[in-house]
């Protein structure tokens, strides 16, 4: 007979084994759950297999819509021009809205500073009494009202757009938005936008000559609101070289139901060889508009309150590279549900981020288990589960080939057979 050692000894490594293999398996189901199919719906080649070619369709940027009931559109911007879409509601009991497709209004032509020039971000305003514009309603009489959507450009301008309702259900719809902040003679490059939640001000990443987060009024007007600086290592009161200055700007509503303001940051580069050569800048000056993506880790992230007040400075963990959309996931998002995206325009991955302890969680992958990277990713937006995509369908917009070309797609939680 054995001794009792002799026995318990192999017993003990069964059990070893087993519990091995039990954590190998729940690790495999985590990691099977942090799986999303990638769609392709609007692209200026073919070659992207995307439903809807459009050849000036050239870094796609922003996106906004309206909240669910509202009607309207996704509205993308592209180059100088903003593309409107609808449906993608997969589950919708109208079979029209079910696939994403153009309707009357497709396009609106954006003021975006000159030809060199992209619009950047837009976002969708409900407001009452604030930002009014008039604008003409090709050959019917003019219309002055709210706008309804904003959009800014790296030209220094913001942009804005509105409708009129008729009686009969029809709308009267511009086709180009009119400028109504222009800074392009300052140096200024707005890369971001974004809406106060009570639509009565304006916030904007401007990353131009004097980078800097400026705020605007419900008249346009430029209000003496300051952010902040978390990342002014020397504090000077500016974003110097070598600093991490404002990449883009979005007022997002967190888990707790508070409206706070999410900044992302990007690395400031010094004037390079080739463009002290040019005369364009000089050794040691801002190389203005360029953010910094030589190395991994290149970007933060930032969280106020409306009234630039600091709340928090994410744990980015070195994730961040040139990060620009942010995107709070619902419940029914896969592994990366209630986590915040941020979409990385350095090298195209998507991270996630707790959105308790503000700690990165994952990147967002595909079904070969590697992060998906999107080639030059901008923006990010959740549809409103009406007729503008459904509430758990992460959309984004990408400019890439070095933004020569362009992209709208959307992230899904993959399909289980």
């Amino acid at each position: 007979m054995r001794k009792q050692s002799e026995i318990i000894a192999p017993l003990s490594i069964i059990l070893s084994m087993l519990l091995v293999g039990l954590s190998i398996s729940v690790a495999a189901a985590d990691n099977a759950q942090n799986n999303y199919d990638q769609t392709n719906f609007v692209a200026n080649k073919s070659s992207y297999k995307a439903q809807i070619v459009e050849k000036n369709f050239i870094n796609a940027w922003g996106i906004s819509n309206r909240p669910a009931g509202a009607g309207g559109h996704f509205w993308v911007t592209a180059k100088d021009i903003s593309y409107e879409y609808v449906g993608d509601v997969q589950n919708s009991s109208d079979e029209k809205l079910r696939k994403l497709h153009t309707d009357e209004l497709k396009y609106v032509k954006l003021p975006v500073g000159g030809k060199d020039n992209f619009a950047t971000g837009t976002v969708f305003s409900d407001s009452e009494e604030n930002f009014i514009i008039t604008q003409e309603m090709n050959g019917k009489e003019s219309v002055t009202a709210p706008a309804k959507f904003l959009f800014a450009s790296d030209g220094g301008i913001v942009s804005a757009w509105t409708e009129r309702k008729n009686a009969d259900g029809t709308f009267d719809r511009p086709s180009e938005a009119i400028s109504v902040i222009d800074e392009s003679k300052d140096g200024s490059q707005f890369f971001g936008l974004a809406i106060s939640a009570n639509y009565d001000r304006l916030y904007v990443a401007d990353f131009g000559e004097k980078p800097a987060i400026k705020v605007y009024d419900g008249k346009f007007k430029r209000m003496d609101t300051t952010f902040d600086m978390p990342f002014d290592d020397n504090k000077n009161g500016a974003f110097d070289v070598g600093e991490y200055a404002p990449f883009n700007i979005q007022l997002l509503k967190t888990p707790e139901g508070k409206n706070h303001v999410f900044v992302a940051y990007v690395k400031t580069q010094d004037c390079p060889d080739e463009e002290i050569k040019s005369g364009a800048c000089k050794k040691g000056e801002l190389f203005i508009g360029e953010e910094d993506t030589s190395k991994p880790g290149y970007g933060r992230l930032a969280e106020f309150d409306e009234n630039g007040k600091l709340v928090a400075v994410w744990n980015d963990e070195g994730k961040l590279s040139a990060p620009w959309g942010v995107a709070f996931a619902p419940a029914d998002f896969g592994a990366l549900s209630n986590t915040l995206l941020v979409a990385n325009f350095g090298d195209g991955t998507i991270a996630g981020y707790d959105a308790k302890t503000r700690k990165f969680v994952d990147f967002m992958r595909g079904k070969n288990g590697k992060p998906i990277a999107i080639d030059k990713v901008w923006g990010l937006l959740f549809g409103n589960g009406a007729s503008l995509g459904d509430t758990n369908a992460l959309y984004f917009a990408a400019g890439p080939k070095d933004e020569s070309e362009g992209l709208l797609g959307s992230l899904r939680v993959a399909k289980t057979k």
